[in-house]
């Protein structure tokens, strides 16, 4: 973790001071991300995300972003309650303690190639988000008290489309918001760490779904 916190600064470091010989074609982009499938059995993560993005001028067709995030990954193995929609609730898949469950911080980094369509009001975008990173944290397992540590790299490739749009008329800096496709799957990392003699298949871990929220301020 160390390792990629200090990779973040450094890159950012060396970002910033380009940037000072290259006015406005930098822009800073902090917000929050989530990563998930949005079904109770299978992994969610959200987080934060800050990112610093070049282009050739405000309305070029192309940009690369170097972006860092931090996020939490959680997983509850479908032993939760739920609500109907009804005033009750339906009863879990997997009653009693479950097969696994766990909480993981993740710090990444990477860079995201951008390809821009601006229209009058607003821009759309194409991004291609390449990232590396660690997964850190415990794994509980079903029939084991002890907690198994692990602390294991992770790459993943996300796509999604998603648009930008101006604060004000008077303000230089934009909201943009982006929707996609995620092949981040952490059930290779999960299975390799299961005891040996542990008698549950463990489910699939894929998060599928990466939204993006952020503001883009012009350095």
């Amino acid at each position: 973790m160390r390792r990629i916190i200090l990779l973040s600064i450094i890159l950012f470091s060396a970002f910033s001071t380009f940037a000072q010989t290259r006015e406005k074609r930098f822009s800073l982009i902090p917000g929050i991300f989530c990563n998930s499938n949005f079904l109770s059995e299978d992994v969610t993560g959200f987080g934060g995300v800050l990112g610093l993005e070049y282009m050739k001028h405000k309305e070029h067709f192309f940009s690369i972003e170097l972006r860092t995030k931090y996020g939490y990954y959680v997983f509850d193995d479908g032993t939760k309650w739920k609500n109907d929609g009804e005033g009750g609730f339906d009863p879990p898949k997997n009653p009693g303690e479950a097969r696994v469950e766990y909480g993981l911080f993740s710090p990444q980094v990477g860079v995201v190639p951008k390809f821009y369509l601006h229209l009058e009001d607003l821009s759309l975008f194409l991004e291609n988000e390449f990232i590396t990173g660690l997964i850190t944290g415990k794994v509980k397992y079903q029939g084991y008290e002890k907690k198994i540590r692990i602390s294991e790299p992770i790459f993943s490739y996300n796509i999604g489309v998603g648009a930008i749009f101006k604060i004000s008329k008077n303000s230089n800096s934009s909201f943009a918001a982006s929707i996609g496709y995620s092949t981040l799957n952490l059930r290779s990392k999960i299975r390799r760490n299961q005891p040996l003699n542990h008698p549950f298949k463990i489910p699939d871990q894929d998060a599928i779904v990466m939204i993006n929220l952020v503001f883009k301020v012009p350095l």
